[in-house]
Formats: C-alpha cells, structure tokens, sequence
C-alpha cells in the first residue's frame, strides 16, 4: 500500500507594523507563517510564536487587521486576504470569514434592514405603550405627586398666570365641581383656575389629580355644566393613569432615541421639556376614547345631558380656529406652535360625533 504523505502548507508573508508594547512607536515589519510557526521580523527584533500566541481581529471590510502578540505587542496590516489565509492555516477564525461573508451579502443585508427597520417601529408602537404602562401603574402615588407639583411650578413660571376671575366666581364653580370631586384612582382630586394667554381655552390634568381650568375656557361656557362636562373627561384621564403613563412613555422614548443614535446630548435637552410634553396633552386615541367612556358614565351618573359636552367642545373648536386680526400676528408667531399642541385634543370631531350618538 503507498505510502500518504501531507506537505506542509505554503508560507504565509504579510508586511505591516510592528508594535512592542512597550512605547507608541512602530517599525516596518513581515510576519512569515509556515510549518505551525509565526515569525515577526522587526528592525532587531524577532519574535517565534506558536499560532494559538496569536489572536487575530475580525474582518471588517477593508478597513487594517491588528493582530495581537503576547505582551502587549500588536502587527498591524492591510493585507487582508494574506491574514484570512494565514486564519485558515492555523483553523481559526471560521466565525470572523463567517461574518464578513454575511456582511457582504446584499440580500442578507436588505433582510436585516427590513427586519431592524420593523422592529423598531414596532417597539415605538407597541412596545414602548406597553411598557409605559405597565411602569406608570407600578409606580407609588409619590411619584405622581412629585411629577404634579414640580409640572405645575414649571407651567407656573411659564405658561400660566394667576386667574382673573374674581373670588366668588371660583368659589362658585368649585361649590359646583364639589360632587364630583371623590377621589379616583388613590388620588384626590382638585380644581385650580388660571390664565394664559399661551394656552388659551383648555382644561389640563396632572398625574396628581390637579386639574387646571383656563379662565378663557371658564368664559367661553354658557353653563356651568359644560365645564362639568370637560371636568368629566379631565377624571377620566386621572382614573386611568394617562399623565404618568405619558410622562413614562416620552421619556422611554427619549431613552429609546438615545440609544439607537448615541446622542446623550439630545436626552440632556430633552428631560428639560418632559413637564411640557407631558401637559401637551397630546394622548393617544385611545386614551381618548378611556376618558370619553369614563366622561359618558359619570354624566349619566348625575343625569347630565351628552349634548353639554358637545356644545362645549365645538365652541373650543370654533374658539382655536378663530381668526384673531392681524394686531395679533406678531403674538400668534410666539405661540403658533404651543397653541397648535395644547389648543385641543386630538380627532376632536370624532369625538363629538360619539357624545352625539348617547343623546
């Protein structure tokens, strides 16, 4: 029987640099590999390693490979396809050649784009309400507290002005909010009148159970139960939670931002705002339709006619959508956009429409 003999494997030659370790310079160097031995010629330095002293980087593109020595020395080069062969002489490196074929192939990299492209907006449409509420409701009323005194002192100090309306008005309007007024959810509940030329007739619910009445919005009602009516729907978003649901949702969305572009500067400015993007008021559909449902109920309750909440809110609708002359035209480019998030909540005609069909 003939004899089967295996010939070595061909010699390797790969110039590069040569770092030792020791200081930052480099010196022009040519590593060799054959018959299970590494050589490293460098100026006056040479070094004989076995394959397994060697670790080699993966491939990306064709971007330099670094191959690290023992102590602390590294040989860089170009030479990419002289690395790969020297990779599959010594058996190693079939997961980096692995990966740097995946990262070549254009149909997996379109699968990949389209995969990462649904899963993110998956986790902004879902996932992101899904987990804000499940923290919003396992977070302690303190929180809810803290979130609505420290967002009352930024409106405050910002959008929000002491109330004109004379005492005996407000005293007036709370005697008549006074039934409703039972706590819901663990928190109590309050009405608190303002100004605010920004924000104009609007009402506005913090996580804490304060809700905030606009003195334009008290002077546009014809009766004071179609503010009780707007009161309704203000208790529906505190019953279930929606201010600190928001709260949570826009700041894991900021996390989320953050996390895919690396820009912690954009969360910085960010977490100044959250106060003010929570009390846009900007909720969801669905938080909507909670409200309404709780609104519809605690009017039948109290045998309140559907039809309060309808007059109310098509007269804010005519209200935020009135010409205002152009003497105001410098005071509407100030606050265009602020009016635009807090002047009313979203697909308010739908809305309507459904108080209409209870009558």
């Amino acid at each position: 029987m003939p004899s089967m003999s295996t010939s070595p494997p061909s010699e390797v030659t790969i110039e590069g640099q040569f770092y030792s370790g020791n200081d930052s310079s480099r010196q022009g160097a040519v590593l060799r590999s054959a018959a299970g031995v590494i050589i490293v010629d460098a100026g006056d330095t040479r070094l004989r390693l076995k394959p397994d002293d060697v670790t080699i980087s993966p491939r990306i593109g064709n971007t330099p490979r670094y191959l690290h020595l023992p102590d602390d020395g590294v040989f860089e080069t170009g030479d990419n396809d002289a690395v790969d062969q020297l990779s599959r002489q010594s058996r190693r490196g079939h997961g980096n050649r692995l990966l740097h074929a995946l990262e070549n192939h254009l149909g997996l990299i379109l699968v990949a784009v389209v995969v990462t492209v649904a899963t993110t907006g998956a986790a902004f449409v879902w996932g992101v309400p899904w987990a804000a509420q499940a923290v919003a409701n396992a977070l302690p009323d303190s929180i809810a507290e803290q979130v609505g005194d420290s967002t009352l002192s930024t409106l405050d100090s910002t959008w929000l002005e002491p109330s004109a309306l004379s005492k005996e008005r407000q005293q007036a309007l709370q005697a008549h909010f006074e039934p409703y007024l039972t706590p819901v959810a663990g928190k109590d509940l309050r009405v608190i009148f303002r100004s605010s030329p920004a924000i104009g007739a609007n009402a506005m619910a913090l996580p804490d159970g304060t809700m905030i009445f606009t003195d334009d919005l008290v002077n546009l009602a014809e009766d004071d139960n179609e503010l009780t009516a707007i009161l309704a729907h203000e208790i529906g978003h505190v019953a279930h939670n929606h201010g600190m649901k928001g709260m949570v949702q826009s700041s894991l969305t900021f996390w989320l931002i953050v996390m895919m572009t690396g820009d912690l500067s954009a969360f910085s400015d960010a977490t100044v705002v959250v106060p003010a993007v929570m009390m846009s008021l900007s909720y969801s559909r669905d938080m909507e339709r909670e409200a309404d449902a709780y609104a519809l109920k605690a009017m039948s309750d109290h045998d309140l006619n559907p039809t309060l909440f309808v007059t109310i809110m098509e007269r804010l609708m005519a209200a935020h959508g009135e010409d205002r002359g152009p003497e105001a035209e410098e005071d509407n480019s100030r606050w265009d956009t602020l009016r635009d998030m807090l002047s009313s909540h979203p697909e308010t005609g739908e809305r309507i429409e459904r108080f209409k069909q209870t009558r």
